[in-house]
């Protein structure tokens, strides 16, 4: 039964890798291009269509750079949670998606860094700190725990886990599991392995945290979408 799940997993591993050695070599050029596409069009867009900047208030490069670091890492929050990551869990192979998870959550927690504080920034150039309301107060300090939240995720607690991960991974293999998707993998011969309990009880604990830090940023981030809402003088 080993031998066998571990033919499956090596098969299930060149096939992913055979997958990406496909379909990278005829994407690798197109997001420069994209990138490319999107700054041309939106510096087309500034100089064809000023937005009013009023003297004394922050240019409208500022509340371009506010919005859409806002939303891009917001949509990036909401593929993941109830797109992304659902699928490939019950798609992918248990030890293949523990694999790219790996990879993508400092992915995303890095882009989470650097657009909520860019967010921040761009808040706190609209609304100096001298002048907060409290309306103000509660905005920055949402802004400012999502942000933390999110380094505290992308700095210790992702990495924790990972290593956790592995160790984990290491003792599935080695009694033949892994290879299935995990609803259909049976961890019961593990439930008297003393040392697969205890890294199983610490990726739990991890996981639990990441998870709830990454609710706090979701959280966050949908109360700031309506502060801009209700802030909206025209669409």
């Amino acid at each position: 039964m080993a031998d066998q799940d571990g033919k499956v997993s090596g098969e299930s591993s060149q096939s992913f890798v055979g997958f990406v050695q496909r379909v990278w070599p005829r994407y690798r050029f197109a997001q420069p291009a994209h990138l490319v596409s999107l700054i041309a069009v939106l510096i087309v867009a500034y100089f064809a269509f000023p937005g009013g900047d009023v003297q004394g208030k922050p240019s409208t490069l500022v509340s371009l750079i506010h919005l859409g670091c806002f939303a891009t890492y917001f949509g990036a929050q909401i593929w993941v949670v109830f797109f992304a990551g659902i699928t490939m869990f019950h798609v992918l192979p248990r030890h293949m998606f523990g694999h790219i998870q790996s990879y993508l959550f400092p992915m995303f927690f890095s882009l989470g860094v650097v657009t909520l504080s860019a967010t921040l920034v761009t808040y706190l150039i609209h609304h100096p700190y001298d002048s907060w309301s409290r309306q103000e107060y509660i905005q920055g300090g949402i802004l400012a725990v999502s942000l933390l939240a999110t380094i505290f995720n992308g700095i210790y607690l992702t990495p924790a886990s990972t290593a956790v991960m592995i160790e984990r991974h290491k003792i599935e293999k080695e009694h033949g599991l892994g290879s299935k998707v995990s609803r259909e993998t049976d961890l019961s011969k593990l439930d008297n392995n003393a040392k697969y309990q205890r890294i199983n009880k610490r990726f739990g604990s991890l996981h639990g945290m990441i998870s709830i830090c990454s609710l706090v940023t979701l959280m966050g981030n949908a109360l700031h979408l309506y502060y801009l809402a209700c802030n909206l003088s025209t669409l």
